[in-house]
């Protein structure tokens, strides 16, 4: 029907929050009172990003969740993608903190996608339509094959 939520686990809760909060607009707010520390982000009325802050002693996280390898990344998950409006803006607000970000319009989708790293090394992709494109203001990205296709088509 439509993704929930995801969760990181991260030793940089105040550097994920940041990130999310500052970088891409999301808002902090109510979180069950667990017996481990963490914090929840919301877009608009969604818990939709929930973390999990790694501490030296996770007994209580462990006794929650279970067992789990700490490390980066959840082996086969490539990147988690939000689809956005205010194209402009969210371009101009990753310039303006000095983030570094890759981004590509793709015709046959009619998308315009802009990619950014979390202070965890998860890959984040904001969709925006295409017809709200004004031009690349990240570093490019390569086109798929599909322009290429598309064009020969013409």
């Amino acid at each position: 029907m439509k993704l929930d939520h995801y969760t990181l686990r991260t030793r940089k809760p105040e550097e994920t929050v940041r990130f999310y909060t500052e970088y891409l607009g999301l808002k902090e707010g109510w979180r069950p009172p667990f017996n481990f520390p963490g914090h929840w982000l919301y877009i608009g009325d969604v818990p939709t990003v929930h973390i999990i802050t790694i501490t030296d002693d996770e007994k209580a996280l462990r006794d929650y969740v279970g067992e789990r390898k700490d490390g980066p990344g959840s082996g086969s998950i490539d990147h988690i993608a939000f689809r956005c409006v205010g194209l402009a803006e969210y371009q101009d607000r990753l310039a303006g903190f000095g983030l570094k970000f890759r981004e590509r319009v793709v015709p046959a989708l009619e998308q315009h996608q802009l990619f950014i790293v979390d202070p965890n090394g998860v890959h984040i992709e904001l969709v925006f339509n295409a017809a709200e494109s004004t031009g690349i203001k990240g570093d490019e990205m390569p086109q798929s094959k599909m322009k290429a296709e598309a064009n020969a088509a013409e």
